[in-house]
């Protein structure tokens, strides 16, 4: 007997509990994702500058870097958007005095296109830089874009959980739940067939326009909507 007065007690808590849970959540969790792509407009150059031997002459830094200052000039680059790359980048880094020291000097410089970075490397040919490297892309909206993307996600996945719930005759009601996460941009990389670098550091570039891969973002999240 008191067994089972027990199990009645236990299944009209069960019952209860189950009633408190699931009252008034009757819904539809359905994911949803967008995605676009942009072409960067911030472009990023790391460029080192090393004395070296030439017929037996040393080609002092101060002389690359007067070459590259006019490449620069040249291009039509704002100065503003050029700065050393680091402590290494200091003049006397290997000392004045010691004739068998190479010295060097690295920048990092900002270009806004991929066209500015054509007329850049057409300019800076024929200074023998050490090294040249595009070390990442950026776009100044690349947050508002993120933003944009996930309001799409949300809309689609509403869209997504209208349809299935019209196709048993119900309806999405208000938004219950939002859970979203960040994916980091695809960085794109530039299509260099159009550019040579020579054993002495020189710089090579064909007649093909230099392009870029697009930046690719993409939003995921999922939603529950009440089902009316």
């Amino acid at each position: 007997m008191r067994s089972t007065i027990f199990v009645i007690l236990f299944l009209t808590a069960v019952t209860t509990f189950a009633q408190d849970v699931f009252k008034g959540e009757h819904f539809i969790e359905v994911p949803g994702s967008a995605q676009m792509e942009i072409e960067p407009n911030e472009i990023f150059l790391f460029i080192r500058l090393r004395e070296f031997e030439e017929n037996r002459n040393k080609v002092s830094l101060e002389k690359l870097d007067q070459d590259f200052m006019q490449a620069l000039k040249a291009a039509g680059v704002d100065r503003k958007n050029l700065t050393l790359a680091d402590a290494g980048s200091q003049l006397g880094k290997f000392g004045r005095k010691d004739k068998d020291a190479f010295r060097e000097k690295s920048y990092e410089l900002k270009l806004t296109s991929a066209a500015e970075l054509e007329k850049f490397l057409e300019k800076l040919e024929p200074v023998k830089v050490e090294q040249l490297d595009l070390t990442r892309v950026n776009h100044t909206d690349l947050e508002k874009f993120k933003l944009d993307l996930k309001i799409k996600a949300l809309q689609a996945a509403q869209a997504k959980a209208q349809s299935l719930l019209k196709s048993i005759g119900a309806e999405a009601g208000k938004p219950l739940m939002v859970r979203d996460w960040d994916n980091d941009p695809v960085q794109p990389m530039p299509v260099y067939s159009n550019v040579m670098y020579k054993p002495a550091g020189e710089i090579a570039v064909n007649d093909d326009a230099i392009g870029f891969r697009k930046i690719k973002l993409k939003a995921q999240l999922v939603a529950q909507f009440e089902i009316k």
